[in-house]
């Protein structure tokens, strides 16, 4: 179950059907006897009933585990656009200068 909780957490896209399917393979490598790619700890009746449990238990709360345990991913977009010219902290400057001389001078023409 750790093993199949941290696949299952390692992304924070939706992959339930990605993780039943490692549930499957590691069920299946347990539950048949290969030497030495796996073998055989559980019968068919305790693979079914072992399936059963987590289809019942993990799964179905899978998208409550995934809010919960999955890191959280920000996004931070910038956009660049190549024909425009970047504005440089001089000119940034100037603009926020001269956008202060024009509001004075209107506060002068009302208060006058």
């Amino acid at each position: 179950m750790k093993k199949l909780h941290g696949a299952c957490i390692s992304t924070s896209y939706d992959n339930m059907d990605e993780c039943f399917q490692y549930f499957k393979e590691l069920i299946l490598c347990h539950s048949v006897q290969r030497p030495p790619w796996s073998i055989e700890l559980y019968s068919a009746v305790q693979v079914r009933a072992m399936t059963k449990y987590v289809v019942d238990t993990f799964f179905h709360h899978f998208h409550l585990y995934k809010y919960a345990f999955t890191s959280k991913m920000i996004l931070d977009i910038k956009f660049h656009y190549d024909d425009k010219p970047q504005q440089t902290r001089e000119l940034r400057e100037l603009a926020v200068y001269s956008d202060n001389e024009v509001e004075n001078s209107e506060q002068e023409v009302t208060t006058e």
